[in-house]
């Protein structure tokens, strides 16, 4: 009978210690790493300073920004499970998918270039270069955003719906938006792609002219958007959905304008700008973002369409629904509003 009972009491004391890590695990919060590559488009950085605004972090889920060179990178950051979610352009999610046989879901949006009479990224030539249609640009040194984001899709959609040939009929020059705008100024490159604010502050000198837009390429798009590994998704449904709430609430309390001096003021001192060189920003020069951050899908697929069409690429993917969940999005506004 001693013995039955040393057994018995060994065995309670190893299920209350299995209760006791499965209750410690239940309450950690959920690190959710992010990869970003560039502010303030992405907000990523700084969309989680307002503590007072975030009802669960701490207790739910924990925010790691990380910084990548570029959108294209997160799929060797998504693969490797160095990041679980990442803001990813069109093209690097169907490369992600096609090519590197990942499980991707586009599950929120962070920008979206062109859509109706909003802001459309500008590129950019000098007046005295006498570059008047992109049939102007043959010969020339084209500065070109890294490969796999946006804007370098809609540059070689352009160049290829005119005839021209990389490497035979130009010269590509692969450089990032801070440098973009000096090369320009130098004279390293006729033509680039210049983010803003410093879109505005170059055209105000009367030195320079918008030869195209984005938009110009691919109509209204996706620009950008929040994605993430179907795994580690599916694994986190609940702590996602306070994620994501606390996510389009901060990003609802940056665009409102009640808010502005001090949300440009928080985004400033983050990219060392002052905010008055900020005050493009959530108005009709800056790019659309939906209200709830809902990702539009025909925008997406519209995109890819195109970048097939111009023979960038050999095959695309259908996005919804396999590829698409914006449940947390819709669960976020349902909750927002229903708290209002």
């Amino acid at each position: 009978m001693r013995g039955l009972w040393l057994v018995f009491w060994v065995a309670l004391c190893a299920l209350t210690s299995l209760d006791a890590g499965a209750n410690q695990a239940l309450a950690e919060p959920l690190k959710i790493r992010i990869g970003w590559s560039s502010m303030p488009a992405q907000m990523i950085p700084v969309l989680y300073s307002k503590p007072e605004l975030l009802k669960y972090y701490g207790r739910s889920y924990v925010v790691e920004p990380v910084k990548v060179r570029a959108a294209s990178a997160n799929i060797i950051a998504l693969a490797a499970e160095e990041v679980d979610l990442a803001v990813l352009s069109p093209f690097v999610l169907n490369e992600a998918v096609l090519n590197a046989r990942q499980d991707i879901k586009v599950l929120a949006d962070n920008v979206q270039d062109g859509v109706g009479d909003q802001y459309s990224e500008a590129f950019l030539v000098r007046k005295d270069s006498r570059i008047q249609s992109i049939a102007d640009l043959k010969g020339k040194r084209i500065g070109a955003a890294p490969s796999g984001s946006t804007l370098e899709t809609a540059l070689r959609i352009m160049l290829t719906k005119n005839g021209l040939v990389a490497k035979r009929d130009y010269t590509l020059v692969e450089t990032n938006d801070v440098s973009m705008a000096t090369l320009l100024e130098e004279g390293k490159i006729d033509i680039g792609p210049v983010l803003m604010p410093l879109t505005d502050q170059i055209l105000s000198t009367g030195k320079y002219d918008v030869l195209f837009r984005a938009k110009d390429a691919l109509s209204a798009s996706q620009y950008l958007f929040l994605a993430g590994r179907a795994d580690f998704v599916d694994k986190n449904r609940s702590k996602l959905n306070d994620f994501f709430e606390d996510h389009v609430r901060a990003m609802r309390w940056f665009m409102d304008p009640a808010n502005r001096n001090e949300a440009l003021q928080l985004i400033g001192a983050y990219i060392k700008q002052p905010p008055e060189r900020l005050s493009y920003l959530f108005t009709k020069a800056d790019a659309y973002r939906d209200p709830f951050l809902v990702p539009n899908g025909r925008t997406l697929q519209d995109t890819l369409t195109v970048i097939k069409e111009a023979g960038l690429v050999p095959a695309i993917i259908q996005v919804e629904p396999k590829y698409m969940d914006t449940s947390f999005v819709e669960e976020a506004k349902r909750r927002i509003e229903a708290k209002k």
